[in-house]
């Protein structure tokens, strides 16, 4: 027994959760006078600010009211937190007392404390299992069979606060306004309460259990006894799924063995092999999977502290998990662009998710586990970093640094893991911000001058077909070319080619060429008369409004009206420049917008590009680099051609273990063995 041990068989576990309740009280309640307070403080803040409303000088007088009665309060709130523990591990409903929160049947003000719960609930979910898993114990120790419900949870915080008014104290907007200040405080002051409610157990004797139900400490309980005869765990067990099905494909083997390596004998195996500095040479490193050295190393380190090959077998579950913890570091290190130095570095990090994993036992059920999401961003971060630019270069410092957080922090546990993972994505997502701005501009001006060279081709091959179908006087030639013309680019770049707009502008030309050959002055002019607003719309186009687009027209009409007037075959100026025509291609199938690439630079180094735009006229792909620079511009059948010939390599998109656990689970699932 350790000395934690020992010190909790001088204390009963009733005596444990007095001094547990006495010093959670003592921190927590103080909070609803500060709470009062800050709502006071932030009413005044109000007022002084603008002349105030009747509503705030009515809820001011409630808070200061509020305010005079803190002690009472606080007794009421002690009293709901001391209802909840009686009778604890069987807990007492909330709000089984005389107090309800404001009025049943006033559904606003029960929902007053749902998203402040649910954020307290996200933003300290890590710190709180372990408090969960150290209350499991002590519930063992008390003849509990089962999970008890966490106390001290923040939902149990937040309701017992607001079970502390009753609807004859405040308004509803006042409750809120309260309620708000609280989770302020909370957010601030909840973490140092639950690291000592952590150390509390700690020093009590409380161990972290398994998270098992009734997986509790040897010599705890009799259903504890029982539980950890039991190598992996009763059926009730929570567990992820993949784990699951390799541990039954191995549940016979070992079974030679004089006995199974119990838990926490691996988990100092696995902390010791953490302290050598390098693993041990291997004429097979190379070829080795990472779950065959993690094995190998165990092993060794088993065999250097007395435990001998064959002396005690691995359960089942042990196995599976360092199998599917070895088998996502390959997969990783396989599907992403990465270095030899960056691929050493991941597998060297099997080593402390081996731990999370053994002391979560469904770690990978989500990829959201904090862990795992630690985990994601270094490989993210490495992917196809070659270290060319400045950005590149910081990047590549943050993944370094927290790779090397997690390998020197063995005592690291899920809050931290769930900091690191925060601070990670703090740094980086400036960066990724500024990338997306920059790749943003970039395609957008690619974008823009390729529609607008469209737009010009398409009126200069109008207007060429116009002209070729007839000569035509020097007026309507001019007001064609320079008039009509800049209509139909504006048409196209705002409606679409497609478009009854465009379509209908197009015609106007062709109606004029017509027009041209009428004799019938009076059929003429009615014509003209059904044409002048769609004239007058396609002079507004060039600046010419009211008497100035009247004298345009009036030269158009006289031209019309003169037999005699002289017609050529027409020239022009094309719009379009020429130089970067637009090749219309076909549909880009099998790539989108977000796909990632890894090509081979000229030292060898790879490089992750990712498609910014790819054109729907053309086909041009733009690809940029992780600062969101051009790096490439193709069309379609480059691209594909690369990446078919190797050339490119595709990268997965997403989320890197997310995508990884799922290629996993897949061969699992089709029968793929345990190594």
């Amino acid at each position: 027994m350790n000395e934690r041990q020992v010190a909790a068989g001088t204390r009963a576990p009733a005596e444990v959760l007095a001094g547990l309740r006495a010093g959670f009280g003592d921190r927590v309640v103080p909070w609803m006078r500060d709470a009062l307070l800050a709502t006071l403080q932030d009413l005044d803040a109000r007022a002084e600010a603008a002349p105030p409303s009747p509503a705030l000088v009515e809820d001011r007088a409630d808070v200061s009211l509020l305010l005079r009665e803190a002690l009472v309060y606080e007794a009421r709130w002690q009293a709901q937190i001391d209802a909840l523990l009686q009778g604890w591990p069987r807990m007492q409903a909330i709000g089984g007392g005389e107090l309800t929160l404001m009025g049943e049947n006033d559904l606003r003000a029960q929902l007053v404390g749902a998203p402040v719960i649910d954020a307290l609930e996200h933003r300290f979910e890590n710190i709180v299992d372990l408090v969960d898993r150290r209350l499991y114990t002590l519930a063992a120790r008390m003849g509990s069979h089962s999970h008890p419900r966490n106390p001290f949870a923040p939902r149990a915080l937040a309701e017992t606060f607001l079970r502390a008014f009753t609807a004859l104290d405040a308004s509803v907007r006042v409750h809120a306004l309260v309620l708000r200040h609280f989770s302020k405080l909370a957010s601030d002051r909840l973490a140092a309460v639950y690291q000592w409610c952590n150390g509390y157990l700690a020093d009590a004797g409380c161990e972290l259990s398994s998270g098992h139900e009734g997986a509790f400490l040897t010599g705890l309980s009799v259903a504890a006894g029982q539980a950890v005869a039991t190598p992996d765990g009763g059926a009730g067990a929570q567990r992820d799924r993949l784990r699951s099905r390799l541990a039954e494909r191995r549940k016979e083997a070992g079974e030679d063995a004089p006995r199974r390596i119990r838990e926490e004998e691996l988990l100092s195996l696995l902390s010791l092999l953490r302290s050598e500095r390098e693993p041990a040479p291997d004429p097979s490193a190379d070829t080795q999977s990472t779950s065959a050295r993690l094995r190998a190393g165990l092993d060794r380190t088993g065999v250097g502290i007395g435990i001998g090959l064959g002396s005690a077998a691995r359960t089942p579950w042990q196995d599976a998990t360092i199998e599917v913890v070895g088998r996502l570091v390959d997969t990783l290190a396989e599907h992403a662009a990465l270095s030899a130095e960056q691929t050493r570095a991941l597998r060297r990090l099997s080593l402390p998710l081996l731990r999370f994993a053994l002391e979560d036992d469904a770690l990978f059920e989500h990829a959201e586990r904090p862990v795992l999401r630690v985990l994601s961003a270094i490989v993210r971060l490495w992917d196809g970093n070659a270290r060319r630019s400045a950005v590149e270069r910081d990047l590549h410092r943050i993944a370094d640094e927290a790779a090397a957080a997690l390998m020197l922090d063995q005592g690291a546990n899920v809050a931290q893991a769930g900091a690191l993972a925060a601070r990670i994505e703090a740094e980086v997502e400036p960066v990724r911000r500024r990338a997306e701005a920059a790749s943003t501009r970039l395609w957008q001006s690619m974008q823009g001058r390729e529609r607008l060279e469209a737009a010009r081709a398409e009126a200069d091959r109008e207007l060429a077909q116009v002209y070729a179908s007839a000569p035509l006087p020097a007026t309507l030639a001019e007001f064609l070319a320079r008039h009509w013309r800049q209509w139909l680019v504006q048409l196209w770049l705002r409606d679409g080619s497609d478009s009854v707009r465009y379509r209908e502008a197009a015609a106007l030309g062709r109606a004029l060429v017509a027009l041209d050959e009428e004799s019938d002055g009076r059929a003429l002019a009615g014509r003209l008369l059904q044409l002048e607003p769609a004239l007058r719309e396609c002079l507004a186009i060039s600046g010419l409004h009211d008497d100035a687009a009247t004298l345009e027209l009036s030269k158009l009409v006289a031209e019309y009206a003169d037999p005699d007037v002289p017609v050529a075959n027409s020239t022009y100026t094309p719009l379009a420049s020429g130089s970067d025509p637009v090749v219309y291609g076909a549909p880009v199938d099998g790539f989108a917008i977000g796909d990632r690439f890894a090509r081979v630079l000229d030292d060898g180094a790879q490089q992750a590009l990712t498609l910014a735009w790819l054109s729907p006229l053309s086909g041009t792909a733009l690809l940029v680099d992780v600062q969101g620079a051009r790096q490439a511009v193709v069309d379609a059948a480059s691209l594909r051609t690369r990446v078919e010939q190797g050339e490119w390599r595709r990268l997965p998109a997403g989320d890197p273990v997310e995508h990884a656990l799922a290629l996993i689970a897949t061969a699992v699932a089709m029968g793929d063995a345990v190594a």
